[in-house]
């Protein structure tokens, strides 16, 4: 943001906040501790939705999975904070900050951790930790996107699930010239990155080769002419990563732990994990081998039916009454599990429990493959010879699997962790209570299921 557009900006903020009373919380909705005391539920609750409009004003990924619509007060306020401090590197996007605006996302978390440390523990002590836990993981996730240009993948795809396509050519316009100073900015940072842990290696270069695709045919209109150039270099940029040589072993596992420990609640060395994986994998190809040929169930069918169902993508919720934050959508390190729980909540027949049993076993493999890669055990060559999946898959369906063990490590480790958790009792049943518990970290379904055993366990 230029000096200029500051100063454009600031009286419109100014103005747009008198009329609004204050860029603050909504009218109705009043600050400060004596606004908080009395009932420890109602206060707790205040709070809880003052903490998802913050984040959701600050990242539209969470309005998303909250559902939550930030209100303009709400947008002005992160705006004004952003145009007080003269950030350099904040964009407002229809009203809101976009993905890249990095310390403003900071600003908003710290705010919202602040909120929720304040709340003194009561009844909803369970709720205020997961909020805690929330937004825990979204710091994560900004040191994790602040790592350009490895993060451009996640960052574009970013862009593109909170697309708002431009009403009038003015808007056309304006996120035109947005569009291609972000591209511009992945583009120069693929250019000057030479720290490994940053750089764009072979696989992420794919990954961010089909987030373009996704953004191009959004942005395939007229008035995006700037956009597309800027992409149409970065696309010329990402062909040299790609014909890179593929990475020899090498552990990456102090940076995926931290963030396994936040997203997943995984706190295992790397070797116990692995250990407890390969024997979840050898016991469910024995399980997966029994219900298979007792269902009758083809290779051809079976690996057509398990294509569907392993690390499946899209938004999964559960409704979990009287909790927000669990009835939040899965964020993108729970997502496949919360859809393989759904898939083994829900089968019925030998058929269906083959088909369940078999992709619990693929998903572990592949967490192995993750693993074996994130600790530096293995190239994913090496991985995916020893932990074999179920059935032959074609060559398309494999890429699929290592790029996500490779480039999303925790999403692919969580769903191995995922199937633990499921086979330590009856998955059905397990899968089932799981689902009233709604989205939470591993450690957290762990500990709340642990009651339920399968009979004879």
């Amino acid at each position: 943001m230029t000096a200029s557009m500051r100063r454009a900006l600031f009286p419109a903020l100014v103005l747009a906040c008198s009329f609004a009373t204050a860029c603050g919380p909504a009218a109705g909705q009043p600050q400060g501790p004596d606004a908080r005391a009395g009932d420890g539920a109602k206060a707790f609750e205040q709070v809880e939705d003052e903490v998802l409009r913050d984040l959701a004003a600050v990242d539209r990924r969470i309005a998303q999975r909250a559902r939550v619509t930030p209100p303009p007060e709400d947008l002005r306020r992160v705006a004004m904070a952003a145009v007080l401090r003269e950030d350099p590197t904040v964009v407002v996007v229809d009203g809101a900050i976009d993905p890249f605006s990095f310390d403003a996302r900071a600003r908003g978390l710290a705010s919202a951790k602040q909120k929720i440390t304040a709340l003194p523990s009561g009844p909803r002590a369970s709720e205020r930790d997961l909020l805690a836990r929330l937004v825990e993981e979204e710091e994560v996730r900004l040191e994790e996107e602040r790592a350009l240009p490895r993060s451009a993948s996640s960052l574009v795809r970013a862009i593109v699930e909170t697309w708002q396509a431009p009403k009038n050519p003015r808007e056309a316009a304006d996120a035109d010239r947005w569009l291609a100073r972000r591209l511009a900015s992945v583009r120069e940072a693929m250019a000057g990155s030479n720290d490994p842990a940053t750089a764009l290696d072979v696989v992420r270069a794919r990954e961010l080769d089909d987030a373009l695709d996704a953004l191009e045919r959004l942005v395939s209109v007229p008035g995006f002419t700037g956009a597309m150039q800027e992409l149409v270099r970065v696309r010329d940029a990402l062909e040299a990563a790609g014909a890179k040589p593929a990475a020899k072993a090498h552990s990456e596992w102090t940076v995926i732990a931290r963030r396994a420990r936040a997203h997943l609640g995984i706190t295992e060395s790397p070797d116990d994990l692995a250990r407890a994986l390969a024997a979840a994998e050898a016991d469910l190809r024995a399980q997966a081998e029994k219900a298979v040929a007792s269902a009758g169930l083809g290779p051809d069918d079976l690996a057509t039916s398990l294509e569907k169902h392993v690390f499946v993508s899209g938004p999964c919720l559960d409704a979990v009454p009287g909790s927000r934050v669990r009835s939040m959508a899965a964020p993108l390190e729970r997502e496949p599990a919360c859809h393989l729980r759904h898939l083994v909540s829900q089968m019925e027949d030998e058929r269906e429990r083959a088909l369940a049993l078999a992709a619990m076993h693929d998903h572990v493999a592949i967490a192995s493959w993750a693993l074996d890669v994130a600790r530096g055990a293995s190239t994913i060559d090496e991985a995916e010879a020893r932990h074999r999946l179920f059935v032959p898959v074609l060559p398309d369906t494999r890429a699929r699997y290592e790029r996500i063990a490779l480039a999303r490590p925790v999403a692919a480790i969580g769903a191995g962790e995922a199937v633990r958790i499921l086979s330590a009792g009856d998955p059905k049943t397990r899968a089932g209570a799981w689902s009233a518990l709604g989205d939470v970290p591993f450690d957290v379904a762990r500990r709340e299921l642990g009651a339920i055993r399968a009979p004879g366990h």
